[in-house]
């Protein structure tokens, strides 16, 4: 699996980023967003259900302890 900041040391000690990931995460952010506008409710749900989720495991951690 490729690390999304991979960092390449050079010989004179400098550090490069590997421009083939940063392209792929951009296209990824560009498709992802070409999704929401698509789709605006969809963004809705995610995050209610992203709420319900952090909030059963935020009960569950205070039950446990």
């Amino acid at each position: 699996m490729m690390h999304l900041l991979s960092l390449v040391a050079a010989d004179a000690g400098t550090s490069v980023i590997n421009t083939n990931i940063v392209t792929e995460l951009v296209n990824l952010v560009k498709n992802v967003m070409g999704l929401f506008s698509e789709f605006p409710l969809n963004v809705l749900l995610i995050a209610s259900l992203c709420f319900v989720a952090f909030g059963l495991f935020k009960r569950a951690k205070a039950a446990a302890m």
